[in-house]
């Protein structure tokens, strides 16, 4: 068994709470890349996996280090989506190009909760020739294995808004994360944000960073859990999360 194998093994990590993901030390220094250049989105994505993994590695049963990939992939989802959000608010909104209402097709959840969907949210998640979907959709099919059913994801998700089952993914029980994806925004999207800001990324790629992320992450873990599966769990948690109120993860934007 690899080193691979060791950590992203089969059995099951104790569930622990996950630490905030700090990235920034798994980037390269900012000023060798050049003052207020944006670092290239691929060394994002590797410093943000190699920061996930760490954080979201525990001790399991027979001592060795492991990561429960689901939750991993989980994760990276719900950040995936819920940038994607985020890139609009700060492209559309914050500067002045068009108000939150046409921005956002915004509805109120039985729950009572606001939820944003819309044409300029899809494009960055699921429409635009680069988007969070075609991104994990090359991941699996990079590794010959066939895409997750992306209409069924929306629908589902769509269906669910406001109800107790949101953001809850449809995998089957033994392929559930131990944190769900609105629990990953509450405790790692403020940080993640605040490190993406200070070395000036480009707002409009503020989900993909994510993306791209989960889309290494796929092909890295190709044998220990099914990229269609993998890909399937991204994109319900991008779907979900890219439709929340930052209200209610304690974000304010």
């Amino acid at each position: 068994m690899g080193l691979f194998d060791d950590i992203f093994g089969k059995k099951k990590p104790a569930r622990k709470p996950h630490s905030p993901v700090d990235f920034s030390a798994h980037l390269p220094a900012i000023e060798t890349i050049g003052e207020k250049k944006p670092l290239p989105p691929d060394l994002v994505a590797r410093g943000m996996l190699a920061a996930f993994e760490s954080a979201y590695t525990h001790k399991m049963s027979d001592g060795r280090p492991g990561i429960h990939i689901e939750t991993l992939l989980s994760a990276l989802g719900a950040m995936a989506g819920f940038g994607c959000q985020i890139a609009v608010r700060e492209v559309l909104v914050k500067s002045g190009r068009m108000p939150l209402e046409s921005a956002f097709v915004i509805v109120r959840g039985v729950d009572g909760s606001r939820y944003f969907l819309g044409d300029q949210l899809n494009q960055p998640l699921l429409m635009a020739r680069v988007s969070v979907w075609t991104l994990v959709a090359g991941a699996v099919q990079h590794t010959g294995s066939p895409v997750p059913d992306i209409n069924g994801i929306v629908r589902r998700t769509v269906a669910a808004v406001g109800s107790k089952d949101f953001g809850r993914l449809s995998v089957p029980d033994e392929h559930q994360p131990f944190e769900q994806p609105i629990e990953t925004l509450k405790k790692q999207w403020a940080g993640c944000y605040e490190i993406l800001k200070s070395f000036d990324a480009d707002p409009f790629f503020m989900g993909w960073y994510f993306a791209l992320s989960a889309q290494l992450l796929i092909i890295k873990s190709k044998t220990i859990i099914d990229p269609t599966l993998a890909g399937q769990i991204v994109m319900e948690s991008a779907v979900a999360m890219a439709k929340i109120d930052p209200k209610s993860i304690g974000f304010e934007i």
